[in-house]
């Protein structure tokens, strides 16, 4: 498949139901183990309808091509207590989101994002996750939130030798940090606030040893938090 690097100005807008069948095209570049359903999609869509945006292109004739997808919803979050936050599944209600958020809300949780694979030579991570900074924003949310895979941390420790997941959180090459995907939400202000923060058995991934990163980014207006 051919890798596309170069095209017009990537935008970003909500979703709707009249896009599924592009974002159901846009999964299919996930792995197909853990690929949301049509139903999932649709939950989403009705329980937290602004945090579901999607990117997209022009094609020659004008018409839109879905590019990628982000979903987000409400969550409580804070620093000392990550407990509630030690599944995936448990988190976002088996991707179906809840009915009722909690009524403390303070914080956005991005539930997934997925690029399509022939535009990730594109700038599109960035945006996608600025844009649900900016609607944490609006809301009036201290934090947005994501629990990040660790592509990187099997392959780390085959190479260098056995590491515990947060040591390898926090390894750089460089300035950088070693995994890739940590090094991306770091370059947008994201961080790892302690060893708690990363949690075993959080979402099936093999790369990643099931581990994951709860990255954390703080809200500009309640830095005393």
């Amino acid at each position: 498949m051919a890798i596309i690097k170069n095209h017009s100005e990537i935008k970003i807008r909500n979703a709707t139901k009249h896009d599924l069948n592009a974002i159901l095209a846009v999964e299919q570049s996930w792995h197909k183990n853990s690929r949301a359903s049509e139903e999932k999609f649709i939950s989403r869509l009705e329980r937290f309808p602004l945090g579901f945006f999607l990117a997209y292109i022009k094609d020659e004739k004008g018409d839109e091509r879905v590019v990628a997808t982000i979903t987000a919803m409400p969550s409580y979050y804070t620093p000392s207590d990550v407990s509630t936050f030690n599944n995936w599944d448990k988190v976002t209600n088996n991707g179906l989101l809840f009915v009722d958020p909690p009524l403390n809300s303070n914080a956005l949780y991005i539930v997934s994002g997925v690029i399509d694979d022939r535009y990730r030579g594109l700038n599109i991570f960035a945006p996608m996750v600025n844009t649900e900074i900016g609607l944490a924003s609006s809301l009036g949310y201290d934090y947005v939130l994501a629990g990040a895979v660790l592509p990187g941390y099997r392959k780390y420790c085959a190479q260098q030798g056995e590491c515990s997941a947060y040591e390898y959180c926090i390894k750089r090459r460089g300035k950088h940090l070693v995994d890739p995907l940590l090094s991306m939400y770091e370059g947008l202000n994201f961080k790892i606030p302690n060893a708690n923060h990363v949690i075993p058995e959080y979402y099936p991934d093999d790369a990643s040893k099931n581990y994951a990163g709860l990255v954390v980014y703080r809200l500009e207006h309640d830095q005393s938090k």
